[in-house]
């Protein structure tokens, strides 16, 4: 079963956007920040995350693991950096395969998508619209249900891979939210980086 690394998570929230014509809910159209709370298979864990339109910072605090993640898009850049201190290390959006490795990646294949609006609810005094996106693979149908304020921020989403997928249920809920502009220096490494290593997958004639 795979683990639910940080990286890719942050990857995972921030790629969310990019399907903005095909979920158009999904798009935020205010900064934010707030406590996201992660439960699968895997365990439970909490995330600080920063987000603004092009810069998402993400705090992840795990069992024997806390790093600091922080995606420039508008570099095409991501830094990992290991809180208490230690090496910066560098990989470009392009490198990262987040979509097919972050959890729950398989219900948000736009060619084989269909979503719709189930109601209308409230989350901590917010007022939300529930939304089920449903894709198709080979597995079997892929399910997640997100409920989003006004302003497109999900507060709270249940990803539900098809059974074949070989992955669990997951949970994801957002706490302590507050709108408004983030500071710049949240979304500065403070260091020098070096780049990833390449993985397997990523060496000349390692294949997909």
């Amino acid at each position: 079963m795979r683990m639910i690394r940080p990286a890719l998570l942050c990857l995972f929230f921030l790629s969310l956007g990019a399907f903005a014509e095909e979920l158009p809910f999904l798009k935020p159209t205010v900064s934010y920040t707030g406590l996201r709370v992660i439960q699968s298979p895997e365990g439970e864990f909490r995330q600080r995350v920063f987000w603004t339109p092009d810069k998402v910072r993400t705090e992840t605090d795990m069992p024997g693991m806390a790093v600091v993640n922080i995606v420039r898009e508008d570099l095409g850049l991501m830094w990992i950096l290991p809180q208490g201190g230690g090496m910066c290390l560098e990989q470009t959006l392009a490198e990262s395969d987040a979509m097919s490795l972050a959890p729950g990646a398989e219900a948000y294949e736009p060619e084989d998508m269909d979503f719709r609006e189930i109601g209308t609810d409230t989350i901590d005094g917010r007022p939300v619209t529930q939304y089920e996106v449903v894709s198709k693979t080979d597995m079997g149908d892929n399910r997640a249900l997100f409920w989003v304020t006004e302003e497109n921020i999900p507060v709270r989403m249940e990803v539900e891979p098809a059974a074949g997928e070989g992955t669990g249920k997951v949970l994801i809920t957002l706490e302590e939210l507050e709108t408004g502009p983030q500071a710049d220096e949240l979304f500065e490494s403070g260091m020098e980086c070096r780049p990833m290593p390449a993985m397997p997958h990523q060496m000349p004639g390692g294949g997909n």
